[in-house]
């Protein structure tokens, strides 16, 4: 790897990093010079790792002014059900059709121990926006479960958007119960192999999110 590339991948790293644990306000306004000033490092591959960023959606850059954090739309929200419907149906699906085999035994296992963190998690916590890295955790490891990598390209896409849309909607501990059963609802739809329940659940577990979701940005 060239050192112009590792700087590239240094920077995108970092913002990346900065932008999902929300250390960056949605409405500032942010400079190249600002970051480069920070990182001690030229703007060219700050500059790089921006596009990169705005491809994926975590960014707009505004031409000769800087840039600032995406923000949710209504378009990101109805692609994201989209996406997910699509591609977390296929995985449970699979699950489901072969529940005995060792991928889905491996599967079921890290669910368990996910399901048991964020058990843990509503019973000691008193900030339950932080709640949604145990989520999205647990949707990725149904998706990277299959080992696919464009239905992992696709949902690492929307990774941020996912994080804003659970952070906007579980706001309550009730909320995050609800969503800790249909966690484990799913795993033992899995265990028992009942794959035709599988779009039902999907519908169920998605669909109230995202009228939240779409209410609070209408």
């Amino acid at each position: 790897m060239s050192h112009t590339t590792s700087l590239q991948q240094y920077a995108y790293d970092y913002l990346k990093n900065i932008i999902l644990s929300g250390q960056l306000d949605e409405n500032r306004l942010y400079s190249e010079r600002q970051l480069s000033q920070e990182l001690k490092i030229s703007r060219a591959p700050i500059r790089d790792a921006l596009q990169r960023l705005s491809q994926e959606e975590y960014v707009d850059i505004l031409p000769k002014r800087g840039f600032r954090i995406h923000s949710l739309t209504k378009k990101d929200i109805i692609a994201m059900y989209q996406m997910r419907t699509a591609i977390e149906n296929f995985c449970l699906s699979h699950y489901a059709s072969y529940p005995d085999s060792e991928r889905t035994l491996s599967i079921l296992q890290k669910l368990g121990e996910i399901i048991s963190s964020q058990k843990h998690f509503i019973a000691s916590a008193d900030d339950y926006s932080s709640y949604v890295d145990l989520d999205c955790q647990f949707h990725e490891t149904i998706v990277s479960g299959i080992e696919n990598a464009w239905f992992t390209e696709a949902f690492e896409k929307y990774v941020r958007q996912f994080h804003t849309m659970t952070k906007i909607t579980l706001t309550s501990p009730e909320r995050i119960r609800c969503s800790i059963r249909e966690h484990s609802e799913i795993c033992d739809i899995i265990q028992r192999g009942e794959y035709t329940k599988i779009t039902d659940w999907m519908k169920q577990h998605i669909s109230s999110p995202t009228r939240i979701s779409l209410g609070l940005i209408g």
